[in-house]
């Protein structure tokens, strides 16, 4: 017998940090009116709030940010993620940006520890 929890249904790591990330831009400004379909404009509202230091506790959150170190690790190892959210892959890059941001905000900021193989590479390519 089975828990009730399908891991078919597991959604891929980019899909998810952007519906984390627009569910946090949802509960920031809950009266916004937000196209959860405009995945380039969301992540640019999403460093826009980081900007405005509206992300801080998001930063030190540990779940979220274990979320954004499985996506970052995902590119760094060229692992294959199917998305099937169209104008989520469309904004492949964005997203990756903005979790980029995210998570180097959080490790500047002495919030959480860098990843050693995200080390390593940052060590290799320089």
């Amino acid at each position: 017998m089975t828990s009730g929890k399908d891991e078919q249904c597991k959604l891929d790591p980019l899909t998810d940090w952007e519906l984390t990330a627009i569910n946090i831009l949802i509960a920031l400004h809950p009266k916004a009116d937000l196209d959860v379909k405009a995945s380039k404009q969301n992540m640019l509202k999403f460093i826009e709030a980081l900007d405005r230091g509206e992300l801080d506790t998001v930063l030190g959150d540990p779940a979220y940010m274990e979320k954004t170190e499985v996506l970052l690790l995902a590119m760094l190892r060229s692992e294959r993620i199917e998305v099937s959210d169209p104008s989520t892959y469309s904004a492949r890059k964005e997203i990756f940006a903005a979790a980029q941001v995210v998570y180097s905000q959080a490790v500047a900021r002495g919030l959480w520890e860098l990843h050693p193989e995200i080390r390593a590479a940052i060590n290799r390519s320089k």
